[in-house]
């Protein structure tokens, strides 16, 4: 995705709110994706309905922690829950660097146009 160079004039609004509308397009197909990978992996592996798959996906890529996963599951569900739990950490830390890259950017171009001005 081609961002303007330093040196280029600020970009406009609009191509601001379209750049945070991309990302975050991208951050929800990302999440969507991960939240398919968890509920497929609890239907499987747990024998739950979608419904309490999809519950406990949702709570774990949340940070809420699991609700089925207990001492007396399997050790082939505390495995994936485990595993599934580090996943969905690592894309929510993605997801708020996608969605703030666009406000990181536009923010560092601003300092930089303005410092830019003042010589």
């Amino acid at each position: 995705m081609p961002w303007e160079h330093h040196s280029d004039p600020l970009a406009t609004h609009g191509v601001f709110l379209g750049r945070m509308g991309r990302q975050a397009l991208l951050v929800g197909g990302v999440v969507a994706g991960t939240l398919a990978i968890g509920t497929a992996g609890y239907m499987v592996i747990s024998e739950l309905d979608f419904v309490d798959s999809f519950l406990e996906s949702s709570m774990l890529l949340s940070g809420a922690g699991p609700l089925y996963t207990e001492r007396s599951s399997s050790n082939e569900l505390k495995l994936f829950s485990s595993l599934f739990a580090l996943f969905s950490t690592l894309v929510v830390v993605s997801s708020v660097g996608i969605l703030a890259a666009p406000v990181v950017h536009r923010v560092m171009h601003r300092l930089h146009a303005e410092k830019s001005r003042g010589k």
